[in-house]
């Protein structure tokens, strides 16, 4: 499962690029696939975070069960939700801005600067994400490999 949600955030970072590219080349004839590009990036980036946050809520859980609330167990997994969920919602928070924001240029009522720095802030939270997940997934995984193995 880990790998899973890993390789979405990277999906996620590859769609963000992307659709950056496309969004600076669109014209009226190419908006339409910056949106389609950007809609199915916003679904994918918000499935990775919410996804990971819950397998650490879960993980968590059995974890702290099987090692019988082991103070050291409790202590990991609450270090990995404590770095993990920030770094995961702020990349929610900002793909979901992104996108509405995005909405606003084509609208008129925001302007193209704002979105364009958005989506720059977006891409490095969303890398910022993955790099926290990576190791906060490495760390659990040998956890697991002690505590779950049957």
């Amino acid at each position: 499962m880990a790998s899973v949600l890993l390789s979405s955030t990277l999906f996620t970072i590859a769609g963000l690029i992307v659709t950056i590219v496309l969004g600076f080349r669109a014209d009226a004839a190419h908006a339409a696939t910056h949106i389609l590009v950007s809609m199915a990036t916003v679904v994918v980036g918000l499935f990775s975070q919410s996804m990971t946050m819950f397998f650490f809520i879960g993980t968590g859980k059995e974890l702290k069960e099987k090692a019988n609330n082991d103070v050291e167990v409790v202590r990991r997994t609450r270090g990995y939700k404590s770095k993990v969920f920030p770094a995961a919602m702020w990349a929610l928070a900002f793909v979901m801005i992104t996108f509405i924001m995005g909405g606003g240029v084509k609208s008129g009522r925001t302007p193209v600067w704002l979105h364009d720095v958005l989506a720059f802030t977006t891409l490095l939270t969303f890398a910022r994400a993955y790099y926290i997940e990576l190791r906060a997934m490495e760390d659990n995984a040998r956890l697991m490999e002690r505590y779950l193995a049957d």
